[in-house]
């Protein structure tokens, strides 16, 4: 077979398959008449069939891509089912999410040691010398600035302003959070580079504040507040950071398939990874903005808030469940 002249024969149908799931992307199913339903059936079965001849064949892995993307969105149209968004939600939140966690953790883990690393650094060379806090990063950015410089020499601490504001500052706190995660996650299409930024970044400032806090008796003030959240927001921020990894990684290194394809590849489940982080974000911004900096909560309260987000978040992305869509089948059939 002469597969130039296959491949020149099948693509103007390729094209009118692709040229029919964007209509039925932005307009909907509903918006085909008869005649086009029966031709969108027509193109899926024929193009399955050329994806299984292009795998036969050993074709590029841009031709088997391509067609298999294809497949995969028209499967998606032909077979589609009543949609239930709270459904979805649901069964992204409970089984999608923790099971991209758990297969994707060694790229969470890359990041937590981004993250950690150079805020045990410098916490270390903070508390060796405090004017390391004095560092600017950028010109005319410190690591910890005047202000809250003042603040820990006076012994005063800056989240107290927020006690009585905990509605705008749980908004403020959590958009702020949120940004973090935001940009963690879409730098990683600057090959992983400036998701490595953002979290040694963010891993720095924090250890700097808590060596500055250590030097000036304000530790343990400071780690009773950060408790109560902080193992959700830093998490969530990990989670994100592992996304961005995710993305760079197949940008660097796409194996044997083209960098725009690998990048599609991945896309997905970085997605899901980011978009899982969003509601731990949320809860962390109210736990932040309602218990943290309440002076009138005991540290021992605080610290036990931290342990119960702690084992409940272990639960929730560790232990092994069923698919809803299992246990559905599962439970009909019993």
């Amino acid at each position: 077979m002469n597969v130039e002249r296959w491949l020149k024969a099948r693509k103007p149908s390729w094209e009118s398959l692709d040229t029919l799931l964007k209509r039925i992307e932005k307009a909907g199913m509903h918006q085909l008449d008869r005649q086009e339903l029966q031709e969108l059936g027509r193109l899926y079965r024929s193009t399955s069939a050329d994806l299984s001849r292009a795998r036969a064949l050993k074709l590029g892995q841009d031709v088997q891509v391509y067609l298999n993307n294809l497949v995969v969105k028209a499967h998606n149209q032909v077979y589609q089912t009543p949609r239930n968004r709270w459904a979805e939600l649901g069964r992204f939140l409970w089984y999608t999410f923790p099971h991209l966690v758990r297969t994707k953790i060694l790229y969470i883990a890359a990041a937590f040691v981004f993250a950690v690393a150079p805020g045990v650094m410098a916490y270390a060379l903070t508390v060796h010398d405090p004017h390391f806090a004095q560092l600017e990063v950028a010109k005319g950015h410190p690591l910890v600035s005047e202000e809250m410089w003042s603040m820990i020499e006076n012994k005063k601490m800056w989240t107290d302003s927020v006690q009585g504001y905990s509605q705008t500052a749980s908004s403020m706190i959590a958009t702020n959070n949120i940004r973090v995660a935001i940009l963690a996650f879409v730098f990683g299409i600057t090959f992983g580079f400036g998701t490595v930024f953002i979290l040694f970044n963010n891993g720095l400032g924090i250890g700097t504040v808590l060596g500055l806090c250590n030097v000036n008796g304000m530790l343990d003030r400071l780690v009773a507040f950060m408790a109560p959240h902080g193992v959700l927001e830093l998490t969530a921020i990990f989670i994100s950071g592992g996304a961005g990894l995710l993305l760079g990684k197949s940008l660097l290194f796409p194996g044997r398939y083209k960098r725009l394809d690998a990048f599609k590849m991945v896309a997905r489940d970085a997605g899901g990874l980011f978009g899982g982080c969003v509601p731990l974000l949320l809860v962390a911004g109210l736990i932040e903005g309602f218990i943290s900096p309440r002076t009138d909560i005991n540290s021992e309260t605080k610290f036990a808030v931290s342990l119960a987000t702690l084992v409940l978040l272990m639960l929730y992305l560790f232990a092994p469940r069923k698919n809803i869509e299992e246990s559905v089948k599962s439970s009909n059939q019993n």
